[in-house]
């Protein structure tokens, strides 16, 4: 739910510490001071906290039920097959009756289709309703619109799982009806924005790309943990981890009751922004719920379209913008790699999810150990630091995800795919890289826009790779168990065009705006 997070340089300071006063104690206001620090500190801690076992919840149930409802899926679509293989048309559909029809190319085609358009129809709601719920958070306040997504998600697992119980009855196709549960609060992605705005509203600036770094982590350590445990539950019975699976998630939204509402601290915080700007610039800067809320909508469109008209003016921005859109298909292939590996080695989806735990250690670890000894050689022997520093690890990710999408796809044995995911993992430091890189490119006040473009940029990408990669599935099965990487395939020629606009991007400062700037630099 969470998308990767940078670190700044005073990441080893105390999150949590209170604010050095200025100038010489007052003994008069002393004890309210230290009050009022000590209150700050306990928000913090228990905003940061909560959210924290919130979100570690939400993906914890989201990876402990991802291998058991594929496997769920299989079986209907294949029980669904054997009972209509009387008829020829779909006998000749299904292997021999010497090999696992829920492998033959009919069953898995059709999973890799259900599962592929479920991932686009969930990412639907939070591409159009983000902004109207955005407004809304600054109407009626982070709380509402935090409970109204956990409603929306829990009832769309619910019906997932109704579907899959009830699936002599209703069609499988069905579980595509979870966007619809989605609007109500606008889907995964909104919901993740709240909980990072939250942070974001207590926190001050210093402290708070490290706040929103360790909420961050909460996605890899589910997915190292949650993994391993759904494999070991499937050897009993694979509806154990699924039914599992929701409870960690209805349980995880308990601590959202104990936030407290920080919609005041964005205020706040606004209005010091009001006390400090020029006098011809408070007028564009009116405190959120003034205006009636469908003016606001209106007004929030339409500054949003002029606001992000730097973006389309200066070519480096445009194209990382449009670059880390596709990047985000790395992250969107869970399903279809258990799918992959199962049907391509012949291992039970149990085994094959043990890959994504995998995925995980190995992302871990370059994010602990290779990403920081990147930047400490990078500065040290070669002098690179900042933006330029992001340029190069943004160009030498791009190679990384290139190569490890290819091994992927010809993988003969399993040893080569996890060789494939260790180069895949690595890769993924090109996320974090590209928006460091492009954040150094705009000027501060353009930042928020630039995440918000980020954001709608990663979810289109999730939007079109989830049907792309299993019609090249479907594909790939229907040529041959050689090209069942498919999928693999188009992503490594994909990311070698990434490659390409990566190592052609002009690293530049900010201020040096240049409106006839070609598309790439020379």
């Amino acid at each position: 739910m969470v998308t990767e997070a940078q670190s700044s340089p005073n990441e080893t300071a105390p999150l949590l510490s209170p604010t050095p006063n200025s100038g010489p104690p007052n003994n008069s206001n002393s004890n309210s001071n230290s009050n009022s620090n000590s209150n700050n500190g306990r928000k913090k801690l228990l905003i940061l906290v909560a959210c924290g076992i919130f979100i570690l919840a939400a993906d914890f149930g989201f990876f402990l039920s991802q291998a058991p409802q594929t496997a769920i899926f299989e079986q209907i679509i294949c029980r669904n097959y054997l009972i209509n293989s009387r008829d020829d048309v779909n006998a000749s559909l299904l292997n021999s009756p010497s090999d696992d029809p829920c492998k033959s190319e009919a069953v898995q085609g059709e999973l890799a289709l259900i599962n592929g358009y479920k991932e686009t129809f969930d990412v639907l709601p939070s591409i159009l309703l983000s902004l109207p719920y955005g407004v809304l958070a600054d109407h009626w306040g982070r709380k509402p619109v935090l409970y109204l997504g956990t409603l929306g998600i829990i009832l769309g697992e619910f019906w997932v799982r109704l579907v899959a119980a009830w699936s002599t009855v209703l069609p499988l196709r069905m579980v595509w009806m979870t966007a619809l549960f989605r609007t109500i609060g606008g889907g995964d992605q909104v919901l993740t924005s709240m909980a990072i705005a939250m942070v974001a509203d207590v926190f001050s600036e210093e402290e708070r790309s490290t706040a929103i770094f360790r909420l961050s982590s909460c996605v890899l350590l589910a997915e190292i943990l949650a993994t391993p445990f759904s494999a070991y539950l499937m050897t009993f019975d694979i509806w154990y981890p699924y039914i599992l699976g929701l409870v960690v998630i209805v349980l995880g939204t308990l601590p959202a009751f104990f936030i407290p509402e920080t919609l005041a601290d964005a205020k706040a915080k606004l209005k010091i922004h009001q006390d400090e700007a020029p006098v011809e610039l408070i007028e564009g800067m009116e405190p959120p719920g003034k205006q009636p809320m469908l003016q606001e909508i209106i007004y929030q469109a339409r500054e949003f379209k002029k606001s992000t008209r730097f973006i389309w003016r200066d070519s480096n921005v445009f194209l990382l913008v449009l670059i880390a859109g596709v990047g985000f298909m790395s992250r969107q292939s869970t399903s279809l790699l258990m799918q992959y590996a199962s049907k391509k080695f012949n291992w039970s989806i149990g085994q094959a999810s043990l890959l994504i735990s995998l995925r995980g250690i190995f992302s871990l670890a370059n994010f602990l150990v290779l990403m920081p000894a990147f930047n400490s050689i990078a500065g040290r022997f070669f002098d690179l630091h900042g933006k330029y520093r992001d340029y190069r690890l943004s160009q030498a990710t791009s190679v990384f995800t290139t190569v490890g999408f290819a091994i992927m796809a010809f993988a003969p044995v399993p040893g080569i795919l996890i060789w494939g995911l260790l180069f895949l993992s690595i890769g993924m430091g090109f996320l974090v890289a590209t928006r460091s890189l492009v954040t150094a490119l705009v000027l501060p006040n353009h930042i928020g826009t630039l995440y918000s473009a980020l954001a709608i940029s990663q979810s289109l990408g999730g939007l079109i790779s989830g049907p792309l990669f299993a019609y090249l599935f479907r594909l790939g099965m229907h040529f041959g168990n050689a090209w069942m990487g498919l999928p693999w395939l188009q992503a490594s020629v994909v990311f070698m065009l990434v490659s390409i606009v990566a190592w052609n991007i002009r690293v530049r400062d900010p201020l040096s705006h240049d409106e006839e700037e070609p598309l790439l630099a020379e």
